[in-house]
């Protein structure tokens, strides 16, 4: 028995099995060798490809095995392939070395080409989802280190621990690293995410670290769900929120957000002489039912649907048409329709784009271009919040969206079809039922239709964009519902809980979680879509009235919210506000609106203006990306700001306030005071009216040019052109 057990002992171990999918492919990934800059490159590199990030293992199996039969791979003399003498390095390799001898993904590649570089036979487990361990990270001071492991799980139900195999990411790299071993080291304090990268799957985890010193919670009043949960956040990062903003403050900053346009004076006196505790309250339950509300988010959501007219019908729609959907969304804005309904409404859209309005949603794109891929993937970002574009040619590479659901969720649009109306410019939009689904691009089979992320369709003997609607709109749907709730909250504070509103991904995380669920339940929900009701809720929190006016432990936050952020004005709506200030009325071609929040195809289509909207970065509605509208500074805008036409030339030649003032027989400190009440909503400190008051040129005649230099000054301060 002892000499039995001896030779037992004494025998190779021998490997276990090597699957090509589940430990090969995941090699090449860790590795890097089947990223875009190097053989997961469109062409490849220096002769040899692989499928981006592994999408295909199929083809990756051919071209390793079988494009060139003993090349790559040596049975014969297996340390001697080609494969692992590159990986190495013993011979010229672009990438250098990935895997030295002996190292644990060296010996995996090596041992699988040992045992014949083999296909998985039918039936070979395959991941289904990873996690990591633990699931969450603290860290009480940015010291120490943790380690975490991934672990994944198969069809099988077994699970695998793959952390030497999973490519390792973080959101804030100054917070804290993950090392390749998975050892997760903080660097400073805040609160983040890791995430881990594993075959199609990507898993995050949250990692809080505390700054050091004594910490004492000040315990703000809250006034709703939302402070509820924006200070649970703050509490647990050790972050003081800021006081709350005055009643000047709130009034500019609520009248800006909820109707494109700054307080009167004699809206600013009525307000401050309230003496109710509840004139806040008051006044959002007003603005909310102003026309201005609804024309500020038509536009914005035409910008997001892409409204915009050409001549040129390879370019676009025609102007009528455009015209009848603007107004038609526009009425919807003002009479707060439903935005559920609002969605159904346009992903079913049939019929003329002249007589049925939301049939332009298809009509958008430059005619004769339905490509149900280009259709799904606007769907997705406008409705969801998703871009799935990445996963047209290959598998999302930080999210899970592979390209089996890219053209199972194409296939709701293949039916879409369009033909001419009576005349050239006229389109109608109609649905072939019995179209067949789209076809998948890597071996073209066809893919039947699948919601994103929701499971198979029946769309037998139906309109399959009906059946999308219906799913898409469900109460219960929670990317539809936290997608327009964060779109929603983006619009009050200047970037969303999960930013770009548009791009809803593991990688990309929600700031608050747990808010950002309650927001978009409570849209659904409690609120049946009505963004009126959200917004009111918004408006009352404490968290929206807080100051821009920081603390030591805020001073650094950016997307916690635990202060306001000072926010530049859509272009749009800054050139109502300067026209607003000035008194003036601008002429608009094409259109008899009186702002530019108003235009039905946005600025750049207005002659008259389009420079000052391409300069301050209005969207150009080319796509329904809201990274189209651009909000940062540049020197082309101060210097319109400071000498061209809007400001300065409405200065010398439209605005007549300073002249009507002083035929109103007001004094020059009358007059500074009204400017300042006209545009910055608060009367002058007492030494900035003394300063100019000091300045007054004595002689009546030099008296207006000096109080036109104060308006022009005033408009040009950044306490004026920032939302705060």
């Amino acid at each position: 028995m002892k000499f039995l057990l001896f030779i037992l002992l004494a025998l190779p171990t021998l490997a276990r099995e090597i699957s090509f999918k589940n430990d090969v492919m995941p090699t090449f990934m860790r590795g890097g060798c089947n990223t875009g800059g190097c053989h997961g490159a469109a062409t490849g590199k220096d002769g040899f490809s692989l499928s981006l990030f592994g999408y295909d293992p199929e083809g990756d199996f051919y071209r390793l095995t079988e494009e060139y039969p003993g090349r790559r791979i040596n049975f014969a003399a297996p340390e001697k392939s080609l494969l692992l003498e590159k990986t190495a390095g013993t011979v010229a390799h672009t990438g250098g070395e990935i895997f030295l001898p002996g190292s644990k993904h060296y010996e995996t590649i090596l041992t699988w080409i040992k045992q014949g570089a083999k296909k998985d036979p039918k039936g070979t487990p395959v991941p289904t989802g990873i996690a990591f361990e633990p699931a969450t990270f603290f860290f009480k001071t940015p010291t120490g280190q943790t380690q975490s492991k991934v672990i994944a799980t198969y069809s099988d139900a077994s699970k695998r621990d793959i952390s030497d195999l999973a490519v390792y990411l973080t959101n804030n790299e100054g917070a804290v690293t993950v090392s390749e071993d998975a050892l997760v080291t903080p660097h400073g304090p805040g609160g983040t995410h890791i995430f881990a990268r594993f075959d199609r799957f990507t898993a995050s985890a949250p990692v809080t670290i505390l700054p050091p010193g004594d910490f004492t919670w000040p315990n703000p009043k809250e006034h709703n769900f939302i402070d509820q949960h924006i200070n649970a956040k703050l509490k647990s990062l050790r972050i003081l929120p800021a006081e709350t903003c005055t009643d000047e403050q709130f009034l500019r900053r609520v009248t800006l957000d909820l109707t494109g346009l700054i307080p009167t004076v004699e809206e600013y006196q009525a307000f401050m002489a309230d003496p109710s505790a509840n004139k806040r309250e008051k006044l959002i339950d007003r603005l909310l039912t102003r026309t201005e509300f609804g024309e500020l988010w038509a536009a914005k959501w035409g910008e997001w649907l892409r409204i915009k007219t050409d001549t040129n019908p390879e370019k676009g729609t025609a102007l009528k048409a455009g015209w009848n959907y603007f107004h038609w969304l526009r009425d919807a804005m003002v009479t707060n329709k439903p935005w559920d309904d609002l969605a159904r409404e346009l992903v079913t859209g049939n019929g003329s784009n002249f007589r049925n309005p939301e049939s332009n949603y298809y009509t958008m794109l430059p005619q004769g271009q339905l490509d149900p891929g280009k259709l799904s993937e606007d769907t997705a970002q406008v409705f969801l919040g998703v871009r799935t574009q990445c996963a047209m040619c290959h598998n999302h590479p930080f999210d899970r969206w592979t390209q089996n659901d890219y053209y199972a969720f194409a296939s709701f649009f293949t039916g879409v079809k369009r033909k001419h109306g009576s005349e050239a410019r006229e389109y109608y939009t109609y649905v072939d039922i019995n179209e067949k689904p789209a076809k998948h691009l890597l071996d073209g089979r066809e893919m039947p239709h699948e919601f994103l992320g929701g499971g198979p369709a029946e769309v037998k003997d139906k309109d399959p964009r009906k059946v999308l609607a219906s799913w898409m709109t469900d109460p219960s749907n929670e990317l539809f519902r936290e997608n327009l709730a964060n779109r929603i909250w983006d619009h009050f504070f200047g970037r969303g809980i999960v930013h770009p509103v548009d791009d809803f991904r593991i990688s990309n995380p929600p700031a608050n979680a747990p808010l950002l669920s309650e927001l978009g339940r409570r849209l659904a929900k409690d609120h049946k879509f009505n963004p009126r009701k959200l917004i009111r809720e918004i408006c009352l929190s404490r968290t929206y009235q807080l100051s821009a006016r920081t603390n030591a432990s805020n001073k650094a936050d950016s997307i916690y919210f635990s202060h306001a952020y000072l926010r530049r004005t859509r272009a749009d709506v800054l050139f109502d506000t300067i026209a607003q200030a000035l008194g003036t009325k601008p002429a608009f071609r094409r259109s008899t609106a009186d702002r530019a929040v108003s235009l039905f195809e946005g600025g750049h289509a207005d002659t008259n203006n389009s420079y000052f909207f391409k300069t301050f970065g209005q969207a150009k509605r080319e796509s329904v990306c809201t990274c189209e509208t651009v909000q940062e500074a540049n020197l082309s805008q101060a210097l319109h700001l400071i000498n061209g036409r809007t400001i300065d030339g409405s200065l010398r030649g439209d605005s007549k306030i300073i002249r009507d003032l002083q035929a109103a027989k007001k004094s020059p400190e009358e007059i500074i005071q009204h400017l300042y009440l006209r545009t910055l909503t608060r009367p002058p400190s007492e030494k900035e009216l003394t300063t100019m008051l000091a300045q007054l040129p004595s002689e009546i005649k030099h008296q207006e040019q000096f109080l036109k230099d104060i308006h022009w000054a005033l408009l040009n301060s950044n306490e004026f052109l920032f939302n705060h």
